[in-house]
């Protein structure tokens, strides 16, 4: 199992909510026997990362604590805020966990060597399916709503693409990677949902809603699609520099 490649997949397909850290004190670790080190000076270095990346896929469900890599499918996400302030949604949701990551399939990927940055698109070949507590308040397109509970959206046909900026830091003398920026975006044929206990549990209120929701999801989606690619951003972000702070450079690339 190539555990970079564990790492890059979990991290820009999908599905941690902090901050964009700097390099701080974690111990550096070794990657295990079997990891397959690209070339930096490979022409064909894209090619390589994608097979390896494909390669490890059916086996990032259980994660890599040593490297602090968590389960990838379900991947728990604590925490994830979508605020759209006055006129709009705001959401939290807590505890939510995205599901079938593990059908992930690379579809292009292209890497800058010489700038580190990564180009990725994937496609999931089953539906990604986000599952957790809710809490909502303000405006939805132009129906009230408030609620919290439990709640279940379902994504067909996801596709993602990311960008993935990075730069080399030099730490207590040893050369690690750092997370400059992630622009990530996706895009469904379909978005399902289900939010239970809307209007503090009436049923007749709450059932309506959702039916308005799954009827009008496009719009929905566009409204809240923005903020929401942004906190997935934020969140891939930590979970990559996670990685980065534990395996030094010259353990993932050779020259």
């Amino acid at each position: 199992m190539t555990n970079m490649a564990s790492f890059i997949v979990k991290f820009v397909c999908c599905l941690t909510y902090i901050f964009v850290g700097t390099i701080h004190a974690a111990p550096s670790t070794k990657l295990a026997k079997g990891f397959v080190q690209c070339k930096l000076s490979d022409p064909a270095i894209s090619e390589c990362m994608r097979n390896e990346l494909q390669r490890a896929t059916p086996y990032l469900s259980k994660g890599i604590p040593s490297l602090g890599l968590l389960p990838t499918d379900p991947l728990r996400i604590s925490s994830l805020t979508i605020d759209k302030g006055i006129g709009g949604v705001n959401l939290k949701f807590k505890d939510l966990d995205i599901l079938n990551m593990r059908s992930t399939i690379i579809k292009d990927l292209t890497f800058d060597p010489k700038n580190f940055t990564l180009n990725v698109a994937i496609v999931v070949q089953k539906p990604i399916i986000l599952e957790g507590q809710y809490e909502t308040n303000g405006r939805v397109i132009i129906l009230p709503i408030n609620g919290n509970g439990t709640c279940r959206f379902t994504l067909d046909n996801y596709k993602s693409f990311s960008v993935v900026k990075m730069k080399p830091v030099l730490k207590n003398g040893i050369t690690h990677l750092e997370v400059k920026s992630l622009d990530f975006k996706f895009t469904t044929s379909k978005m399902h949902l289900i939010m239970n206990n809307l209007f503090n549990g009436d049923k007749i209120l709450g059932d309506n809603m959702n039916l308005f929701l799954n009827e009008n999801w496009m719009e929905l989606l566009n409204d809240m699609q923005p903020a929401f690619e942004k906190a997935l951003s934020v969140a891939f972000i930590s979970i990559a520099q996670e990685f980065f702070n534990r395996i030094p450079l010259n353990q993932i690339f050779i020259d």
